[in-house]
C-alpha cells in the first residue's frame, strides 16, 4: 500500500492532529512533512480553528522561518493558499503518478489534486521547503 492511501482514509476533523483520529491541512502537512520527509515535527497551532484565517496567517508566520520560498513545487514542498494576505489553504507536494498537491478541507476531505489544479482555488499559491540548516524550529 502506498503511504499516501492512510491519508486519503483518514477524516477531516477540525484542529486534528491524529492520523489515527483525524486532520485538518495543517494537521495532515506537518504529520506528512515529518513522517515521509524528515522534517522535524512543526508547531501544532491545534488551538487555531481553521476558520480564523488571520490566526492561521500569524502561525503560518512563525513556522515559515524555517522554510525558504520556491520558484516551483517539488515533493516535499508546502503548497500555501492565499487570498490577499490572508492564508486560506495549505498541502503538501507528493510523488504520485506525477507531482500533487495532498490536502485535505471540511467540505471535500482528503484529496490529491494537480499542481495546476490546486493553483486555480486561489489567488496566490507559494510553495516552501524546510530549511534544514536553520535551527530556529519551534516546536
Amino acid at each position: 500500500m502506498h503511504w499516501i492511501n492512510q491519508y486519503m482514509s483518514c477524516p477531516y476533523v477540525d484542529c486534528g492532529r491524529d492520523l489515527n483520529y483525524g486532520l485538518d491541512c495543517w494537521g495532515l502537512v506537518r504529520d506528512v512533512l515529518q513522517k515521509q520527509f524528515g522534517v522535524p515535527l512543526l508547531a501544532s497551532f491545534g488551538m487555531i480553528y481553521p476558520d480564523d484565517k488571520t490566526g492561521m496567517t500569524q502561525g503560518f508566520k512563525h513556522v515559515v522561518k524555517t522554510f525558504k520560498p520556491q520558484k516551483g513545487p517539488v515533493a516535499g514542498s508546502v503548497a500555501t493558499g492565499f487570498s490577499g494576505s490572508n492564508l486560506i489553504h495549505v498541502g503538501v507536494c507528493v510523488e504520485s503518478n506525477g507531482l500533487k498537491v495532498l490536502h485535505t478541507s471540511r467540505r471535500h476531505g482528503p484529496s490529491s489534486h494537480s499542481v495546476t489544479h490546486f493553483q486555480r482555488l486561489f489567488h496566490n499559491v507559494v510553495y516552501y521547503h524546510y530549511d534544514s540548516n536553520n535551527s530556529s524550529l519551534s516546536k
